[in-house]
C-alpha cells in the first residue's frame, strides 16, 4: 500500500467523532470503497469541511499510517449542492448513498459501480426519476443481487412509484435492516 495517494472519489458517508474530526466514507474508481479519517475538520481554520459534503465527487489526497487513512487535502470537482435542491432529491440521495454504504465492504472494488453511482447522483441532480430507477436496476445487476420479476414488471409497465418501492423492499431484504435514510416510500 502506497503511503500516499490521490484519488477521484464520491463521497458516500461522514460520522462525526470527538472533537473536531470526522470519519469518510469514499467510493472511488480504482481503490473502491475507502473510509479515511479528517482529523480536526471541523475547526472554522478547515479549508477541507465545504469539499467533503455528501454526494459530491471530489479529488482527495490520502496519506496512510498503519493502514488507516487520513485525509490530507479536499478539492471538490462537481458539487450536489451547486443549484437549489427540493427535498425530495436530498432524500433519494441520502437514500441512495445509505444502500451503496450497506451493500459495499471496504477495499471492494466492482466494475462499474463507480460510474453507476455518478450518473445516480447526476439523475438525481437533474431531477430525472425515469434515469435514477433504471441506474438503482442496473447497481443491483452490478452487485449480484438479481433484479425480481415484480421490479421489471412494473418499470417495463413505468409504474415508476411502484417500481422504486419494490427495489427499496427488496434492498432491505438484501441487507437484512431496514433503510433509515428515505421515509418517502411508505
Amino acid at each position: 500500500m502506497n503511503r500516499y495517494l490521490s484519488a477521484q472519489a464520491i463521497v458516500i458517508r461522514k460520522q462525526n467523532l470527538r472533537d473536531s474530526d470526522i470519519l469518510y466514507t469514499f467510493l472511488t474508481p480504482t481503490l473502491g470503497k475507502l473510509v479515511a479519517l479528517a482529523k480536526n475538520i471541523r475547526q472554522a481554520k478547515s479549508r477541507r469541511l465545504g469539499h467533503l459534503q455528501l454526494g459530491n465527487l471530489v479529488k482527495v489526497s490520502f496519506y496512510s499510517i498503519n493502514h488507516q487513512y487520513w485525509i490530507s487535502e479536499a478539492s471538490t470537482i462537481n458539487s450536489f449542492l451547486i443549484n437549489k435542491k427540493n427535498l425530495t432529491q436530498f432524500n433519494l440521495l441520502f437514500y441512495f448513498l445509505e444502500i451503496l454504504n450497506n451493500s459495499i465492504a471496504e477495499g471492494q472494488i466492482i466494475d462499474n459501480i463507480y460510474v453507476i453511482t455518478n450518473n445516480l447522483i447526476n439523475s438525481i441532480n437533474k431531477n430525472k426519476f425515469s434515469d435514477f430507477i433504471d441506474s438503482e436496476i442496473k447497481l443491483m445487476a452490478s452487485l449480484g443481487f438479481g433484479i425480481p420479476q415484480e421490479i421489471l414488471n412494473s418499470y417495463h409497465q413505468n409504474d415508476l412509484k411502484q417500481c422504486q418501492l419494490h427495489i427499496k423492499n427488496f434492498l432491505e431484504s438484501v441487507i437484512e435492516k431496514p433503510l433509515h435514510s428515505n421515509k418517502l416510500f411508505h
